[in-house]
Formats: structure tokens, C-alpha cells, sequence
């Protein structure tokens, strides 16, 4: 029985990789051309990241709630929106304190910032929106 709950966790975790990193791809490449259309001013990229992560999360929720944790709950989208929010803030936040901070392209920063977030996101995806 312990094998077949490692297996569904490891099939889980599998689809979350495939579903977050095809989003972050999604996120990172809106944010990207959004930034050139925009600059990379403070106001640049907290647009830009505003835009991509709409695009993104819209895909990434409908990829979740029915590949990743099965569950369609109509409760599920308002937390996971709400954790959206809270991510984009984090994540325009940081990448605009560490690109004032550290003269490296914009993408990079929100690269390696996002990486981070995305631990933190299955987390509270698995135990609190999707549960």
C-alpha cells in the first residue's frame, strides 16, 4: 500500500514538473516581450509580470485541476488565483529589488526567482488549494 501512495505522489510531482515548467516557459517568453514592448523600468516589469502570469496561470490552473490534482472543485480557482496574486507580487518584487541591486538581464533574475517560488507554490498547491 506505501508503494502505490509513493508511486501516485511520484506521478504527481512528474505531472506538477511538466505543468509548471510548461507555464514558467509560457511566463518567462510573455514576460520577455512584454518587458522589450514595456522597458525594464520599475513600472516595465511589474506590468510585464502582471501580463505573463495571466496568461501563464490561466493555463497552468486548467492544467492542474484536471492532469495534476484531479480535482475541479469550483473553491480550487479562488485559492489558486489567490496565490497567484500573492506570487506575481513576490516575484515582480524581487526581481525589481535585485535589478536595481545587480546590473544582470531582467529575465535571468526572474528566472532564478521563480525557480524558487516554484517549490514553494506545489507546496501550498498541494496541501491547501488542491486538497
Amino acid at each position: 500500500m506505501t508503494r502505490n501512495i509513493n508511486r501516485e505522489e511520484l506521478s504527481r510531482i512528474v505531472k506538477y514538473v511538466f505543468s509548471a515548467g510548461s507555464s514558467f516557459v509560457i511566463d518567462l517568453v510573455c514576460f520577455t516581450i512584454f518587458c522589450l514592448i514595456l522597458k525594464t523600468n520599475t513600472i516595465g516589469v511589474f506590468i510585464s509580470t502582471v501580463f505573463a502570469r495571466i496568461i501563464s496561470s490561466s493555463y497552468n490552473y486548467f492544467i492542474n485541476s484536471r492532469i495534476v490534482f484531479q480535482n475541479k472543485n469550483k473553491k480550487s480557482i479562488i485559492m489558486y488565483f489567490i496565490l497567484v496574486v500573492i506570487q506575481m507580487i513576490v516575484s515582480a518584487t524581487l526581481v525589481n529589488i535585485i535589478k536595481n541591486a545587480v546590473k544582470v538581464f531582467v529575465t535571468l533574475i526572474k528566472f532564478i526567482v521563480d525557480m524558487i517560488l516554484f517549490i514553494i507554490n506545489y507546496i501550498i498547491q498541494k496541501e491547501i488549494v488542491f486538497k
